[in-house]
C-alpha cells in the first residue's frame, strides 16, 4: 500500500495537509496550541464505546506521515488523552518528526483531552435518543445537570487553565500539540471562541490551532487564518 499517495490525495487527511499548510501562516517566532482529532480508527457497527477504537494500521503510518510534514524549525511537544487510539496517534507523530531530525518531546496524558465531566452510563442514554450534534446542542444550552455533566464553560475554562499556561511556559517557537477527541474538539472550539459545531464533521487528524499575538488570537479554523479576542475571562487571570 502506498501511503505516501493516500496522504497526499485520500480525502480523509485532507484536514491533515491543510493543517500542515495553515501552520506556515503563523509568524515565525511564533508558539503555537495545535488541538487535533486522533488519526483513522476503526470504526465500530453499532455506536459502543466499549468496541475496538484503536487505530489502523493506514491511520498510524498517516499519522507518522503527518509529523515527518511538521515545521523543522519547530519545538514539539506532544500531550495526549489516555486513550489508545490517542497515545498511538501522538506516538507516530513523535516518531515521524523525531524521523527528519526535528526535536520533540511525548509529554504524555492531559487529562481535559479525555475527561469531558459527563457520566458515561448517562451519554449512552442519550445517544438512543439524539446525535452526537443534538447531544452537544443540549449540553452546550445548559440542558443537563451538572452532576451528570459539568456545564461547557466550566469545562472549557478548566481546560484553558492548563493548555494555555503550558504555552506560556514553552520554549521560544514551541508547538504543543494534543491529541484529542471530536467531541472535545468541538467544546473547546465553541467553548473559547463561541465556533458552533456544523454538519461538516472535524476529520481524523483534523482540527484547530491558535496563537497569541498581542492582545489578540490568531486562530487557525477550518482552513483559514483569522484574528479573535481573548475571552474575557482569560484576561481577569
Amino acid at each position: 500500500m502506498d501511503f505516501n499517495k493516500i496522504w497526499r490525495e485520500a480525502d480523509w487527511p485532507s484536514e491533515a495537509r491543510q493543517i500542515i499548510e495553515g501552520l506556515k501562516k503563523f509568524p515565525d517566532n511564533s508558539k503555537i496550541i495545535l488541538l487535533l482529532r486522533h488519526s483513522q480508527r476503526n470504526e465500530p457497527e453499532d455506536f459502543d464505546v466499549a468496541a475496538n477504537l484503536n487505530l489502523t494500521p493506514e491511520g498510524r503510518k498517516i499519522a507518522k506521515i503527518f509529523g515527518e510534514n511538521l515545521p523543522i524549525d519547530k519545538s514539539i511537544r506532544l500531550f495526549h488523552s489516555k486513550a489508545d487510539r490517542c497515545r498511538d496517534t501522538a506516538e507516530e507523530i513523535f516518531n515521524g518528526f523525531k524521523q527528519i531530525g526535528g526535536e520533540a518531546v511525548l509529554k504524555g496524558i492531559l487529562l481535559p483531552l479525555y475527561r469531558i465531566g459527563i457520566s458515561m452510563d448517562f451519554f449512552m442514554e442519550e445517544n438512543k435518543k439524539y446525535d452526537i450534534l443534538e447531544i452537544f446542542n443540549r449540553w452546550s444550552a445548559g440542558l443537563y445537570s451538572p452532576e451528570l455533566w459539568s456545564p461547557l464553560i466550566s469545562y472549557s475554562q478548566k481546560a484553558t487553565e492548563i493548555m494555555w499556561v503550558e504555552i506560556e511556559n514553552a520554549p521560544e517557537k514551541a508547538l504543543d500539540i494534543h491529541v484529542t477527541h471530536d467531541l472535545h474538539l468541538l467544546a473547546l472550539r465553541f467553548g473559547w471562541f463561541g465556533i458552533p459545531p456544523s454538519k461538516k464533521w472535524i476529520n481524523y487528524l483534523g482540527g484547530f490551532a491558535l496563537s497569541f499575538i498581542e492582545d489578540k488570537i490568531l486562530l487557525y479554523n477550518d482552513n483559514k487564518v483569522t484574528t479573535v479576542e481573548i475571552p474575557y475571562w482569560w484576561k481577569k487571570t
